[in-house]
């Protein structure tokens, strides 16, 4: 869910930068190829097929990390060449190259590019015969700050937005709508590689005794507890969610000794969740293993229906269905 919308941004990004550029710089190509200047043309053209078949691809595979960078360092090494071939005519096409690319990679990495284009201007181009290099220099440092600091926040911003919308607010686990995501691409990825997937799903026995008699201020620790329980004692990828209630969900993929690895789970959550009084709260495990040819709602329901035996088996047991 996390990579998907991030992917959605750089791909609006993207999709902006190669609309702008087409309708800023094609009336160039016309405009120098009439007057006369032939080469300077060629560039102009070459960036905008460049930007929209970089831009092309990104939509049809989805890589929009990788063409980011390539197309910020296309703008600017074309924006380089430009300024090169015309001098201080296409100075100023430098400041939207600078902007841009802090849109379309990280700060950080932007400030580095960047900082390779001013050099590479002051060294190789003869535009300081008519213009100030101070006021080049500061002027471009004013951009790059002012650029730097309003996608910095953007980012901060973007990543608080990613966990709003993917992580449940009470206890920190990923939510429901992170799950409907998360389960189709892992059925993608079981289906092309052949992965085994393990889907189980978690409900703790008796939560309705624990909020009427602790209140609901201990069910909330109880649930807040299950969670960091449940992280220590996966792995790193595994994926835990809050399906509703005191309903959750694990998603683990690439697992083959899944029953020992559930029942691992389920011990070491019953010897460390505790009421305030020190009595255990005990967890039914409902697991299915994916099949090929599984659906998100045929894969769930196994495992709920696997659940619904753990409860009619008494509870704190697990029940498989492979």
């Amino acid at each position: 869910m996390h990579n998907q919308l991030q992917e959605k941004f750089r791909l609006s990004v993207l999709s902006l930068i190669g609309v702008v550029s087409v309708l800023g710089i094609t009336p160039f190509v016309f405009i120098r190829y009439f007057q006369g200047n032939t080469l300077a043309a060629i560039v102009d053209l070459v960036l905008i097929l460049g930007i929209v078949t970089l831009v092309g691809y990104a939509v049809r595979t989805k890589k929009t990390r990788v063409v980011s960078w390539i197309v910020a360092v296309f703008i600017n090494v074309g924006v380089f060449a430009i300024v090169l071939i015309n001098g201080v005519d296409s100075f100023l096409w430098i400041y939207p190259a600078i902007a841009s690319t802090f849109f379309l990679v990280r700060p950080i990495e932007a400030i580095v590019i960047n900082i390779i284009l001013t050099i590479s201007c002051v060294f190789f181009s003869n535009i300081f015969e008519l213009i100030s290099l101070v006021s080049f220099v500061i002027t471009i440092l004013i951009v790059s700050v002012n650029t730097y600091v309003y996608a910095s926040r953007s980012e901060k911003q973007f990543r608080l937005l990613e966990s709003l919308n993917i992580v449940d607010e009470l206890t920190g686990a990923l939510n429901r709508r992170a799950f409907s995501s998360d389960i189709e691409q892992a059925l993608s990825i079981a289906e092309r590689k052949n992965t085994p997937y393990m889907l189980a799903i978690l409900d703790l026995d008796h939560f309705k005794m624990v909020n009427d008699k602790y209140g609901h201020a201990v069910g909330d620790q109880v649930l807040k507890d299950l969670v960091t329980i449940t992280t220590d004692n996966t792995r790193k990828y595994d994926r835990f969610y809050r399906f509703g209630g005191e309903e959750f969900v694990l998603l683990v993929p690439d697992i083959k000794k899944h029953q020992a690895f559930i029942q691992n789970l389920r011990a070491a959550i019953k010897k460390e969740l505790k009421t305030p009084d020190g009595k255990e709260v005990t967890v039914s495990f409902g697991v299915a293993s994916w099949l090929p040819g599984a659906t998100a709602d045929s894969w769930l329901k196994s495992a709920d229906d696997a659940l619904y035996r753990a409860k009619a088996n008494g509870r704190d047991c697990a029940v498989f269905i492979d």
